[in-house]
């Protein structure tokens, strides 16, 4: 198997969506993640990953790297255990919290007609300035919201957060829950 991505074979996933998976790696500000209270979410990305690998689906892993100083390289956090991409997947690495900030992103969403499902960690950030950047787009993306998780903001709870953004990106997009999304006709007929 190839490790080069033919973008062009996007062009006929019109039907089915390409899964985006956001921020499945350590932290890279340097502050470990809480992979215990992010386990359902993690649990309903495994579900969703092994079932659209199972179909067939495009996956695209998006990770968000960091400079520690304009003299320093880049640093590419290491994957959460179980997540490290496959040889056929994706891999986008940005640095802005849209995905759509990664110029190869954008190419291959303009190739899939912006046909994609998104789920990963800090929905507050990754997954709601791309669906904004998905919307100015004409894209079309759900969102798997119970795939995905936020972090507290100041005297918000992390959980009540995560509710007014999955709120927030019913403006954008469709939201679903992950398994709703892993038993569409979509996956269905890939499967």
């Amino acid at each position: 198997m190839t490790s080069v991505i033919d973008f062009l074979q996007f062009k006929s996933q019109i039907v089915t969506p390409t899964l985006v998976l956001v921020g499945l790696h350590q932290n890279p500000g340097g502050s470990p993640i809480d992979l215990q209270s992010y386990s359902r979410a993690l649990s309903n990305c495994r579900m969703i990953l092994d079932r659209a690998r199972a179909c067939g689906v495009a996956v695209a892993h998006v990770r968000s790297i960091g400079q520690r100083s304009d003299r320093d390289r880049l640093r590419y956090p290491p994957w959460i255990s179980g997540f490290e991409p496959m040889r056929n997947d994706m891999v986008f690495d940005v640095l802005q919290p849209s995905c759509y900030s990664n110029t190869e992103f954008s190419r291959a969403m303009e190739y899939s007609e912006g046909n994609f499902a998104i789920a990963g960690l800090f929905g507050e950030a990754a997954c709601l300035s791309t669906a904004v950047d998905a919307h100015h787009r004409h894209h079309k993306f759900v969102y798997l919201s119970d795939a995905s998780a936020c972090r507290s903001n100041g005297p918000v709870p992390a959980r009540m957060f995560h509710q007014a953004v999955s709120q927030v990106m019913s403006v954008y997009g469709t939201v679903m829950e992950a398994a709703d999304w892993s038993q569409s006709s979509m996956l269905k007929r890939r499967g």
